[in-house]
């Protein structure tokens, strides 16, 4: 088999644009404002437009359909079974995640069959999952630790004699590792690799409890996105190498902000342990950049960290010249009397990780001049 085509750096940008101008109607269908349907999730009504999934309606509802394999940014799957929920008059349960919304439609969630459809895929889920919360990189941001909690039985039925599946971790990639023993073969990692990605290099290898994620035997998770492939994981099976060990999620604090990797402006989350940056995760906007940023963005933080980084505006003072540090408004006054008088053109040096407002501010400063 010949390895799929490789992204060049340099497309990376224009790929996300193109991801960005995509329209979700293959997941939620149309969504027409004047089509809307009207439906009754426990007991909330809501009105949603026509194709909505019953997963995507219930949070308008404010509630928070359980589920593993679903993933608004990639095609639906359906294969996890976590989102049960009771639809009225339908002969059994549904999987909100591919069920669309109908008019006088009537769902709970927290009906005594929905909760134990539930509890049961949960308890199959757990049958080969390694007890090691306490030193996984995923605990405390776990969905299948969440749900456990919240939908799990307060005690496994199983015997502790009982062999668990045990593969060994592998290396997929420059920053990406594989635990299989941890995989709950959710298939968002493969299905972002071939829809989003476009480079299916990932796949569902062997069958039943044997089954695990491969990957191609010429192929590396190298492309410039594989980095989410670790966000999507809802479990501790897809590591980050560079996030490895440096911090549990209860220590850190999150921080929204804007990646200046590049034009586009990809929004993102900046997790933060006394005060240092220790990784860098997208934000959801599907304007820009949807639920996605490429790989370069992801490692372009550790520049935040440099302890001689400038905090404050320098205005040179003395017969020495020796920057002092000072506020804004002395700063601004300082550099609008040296540019009045200043003879001929004026050039401004301005650091291309600046923000758009702040590029902004500088060209009207120098158009008042």
């Amino acid at each position: 088999m010949r390895r799929p085509g490789r992204v060049r750096d340099q497309e990376v940008q224009e790929g996300i644009r193109r991801l960005c101008r995509g329209t979700p109607q293959a997941r939620h269908g149309s969504l027409m404002a004047d089509e809307l349907v009207n439906l009754t999730i426990d007991g909330v009504a809501v009105s949603v437009p026509k194709g909505t999934l019953v997963i995507e309606a219930a949070k308008q509802a404010g509630v928070l359909v359980p589920h593993y394999c679903y993933h608004p940014g990639l095609p639906v799957a359906g294969l996890c079974r976590m989102c049960l929920v009771d639809i009225e008059k339908a002969p059994k349960l549904q999987i909100a995640c591919a069920t669309q919304v109908a008019e006088g439609m009537v769902v709970r969630t927290q009906s005594p069959q929905a909760k134990s459809g539930r509890m049961g895929v949960l308890e199959l889920l757990l049958i080969n999952h390694p007890l090691d919360c306490p030193i996984c990189d995923q605990a405390g941001e776990c969905e299948l630790q969440d749900f456990t909690f919240q939908e799990g039985r307060p005690a496994t039925r199983y015997s502790p004699d009982y062999a668990k599946r045990f593969n060994p971790v592998e290396d997929f990639g420059p920053d990406v590792l594989y635990v299989p023993n941890r995989c709950i073969l959710c298939t968002r990692c493969v299905r972002f690799m071939e829809d989003v990605a476009k480079e299916p290099v990932l796949n569902v290898s062997e069958r039943g409890d044997r089954a695990y994620i491969g990957i191609h035997s010429e192929g590396r998770l190298d492309h410039p996105w594989a980095g989410n492939v670790v966000d999507l994981c809802p479990v501790g099976s897809l590591l980050s190498k560079d996030f490895l060990h440096k911090a549990r999620a209860w220590e850190l604090d999150k921080a929204a902000s804007i990646c200046t990797g590049c034009s586009q402006g990809c929004n993102v989350t900046l997790d933060t342990r006394e005060n240092v940056v220790v990784r860098v995760r997208p934000r959801s906007n599907l304007e820009v950049n949807r639920y996605f940023i490429c790989d370069h963005g992801r490692m372009n933080y550790r520049w935040m960290n440099r302890g001689d980084r400038i905090e404050a505006p320098l205005v040179r003072r003395g017969r020495g010249g020796e920057l002092h540090a000072t506020d804004w408004d002395e700063a601004f006054d300082l550099v609008t009397s040296r540019l009045r008088g200043a003879g001929g053109k004026a050039v401004a040096l301005v650091s291309p990780k600046a923000s758009t407002e702040a590029l902004y501010f500088v060209r009207e400063l120098f158009r008042g001049l």
